[in-house]
């Protein structure tokens, strides 16, 4: 995990478009993985995408409309950090104490740490 907060500017900026990683979640939501790192991969990808689409919702709708993306959001991004906890790379009590913006923080830093491996 890198240390410094990643706004979604930074976090996202190699991202591939949100239409793009939409199609390869929905290409590898039945397939099982073959290893931890490719289940890790394929939740953080959907946390990811599931933030950029709540944050394109936030910008542009009002909040009654942007909130179930925003919720959905959310949801994706403790269901990453839970997994993490189960996994040794987060501890359960630092999810325990993150509030719905930290979850979402949490996935674009590891977004931002993922995508810097994959591209180096």
């Amino acid at each position: 995990m890198i240390n410094e907060p990643s706004g979604p500017d930074i976090a996202y900026t190699s991202a591939p478009e949100i239409a793009a990683e939409l199609e390869w979640i929905a290409k590898h939501a039945n397939t099982p993985p073959t290893d931890a790192l490719a289940d890790r991969a394929f939740r953080l990808r959907k946390a990811a995408a599931l933030d950029r689409i709540a944050l394109q919702e936030e910008a542009t709708r009002p909040s009654a409309i942007a909130a179930e993306a925003t919720t959905t959001a959310v949801h994706a991004a403790e269901g990453l950090a839970s997994y993490d906890a189960e996994h040794g790379t987060l501890t359960f009590r630092g999810a325990e104490l993150a509030g719905a913006e930290d979850f979402r923080a949490y996935v674009r830093e590891e977004y931002r740490a993922w995508r810097h491996a994959q591209i180096s």
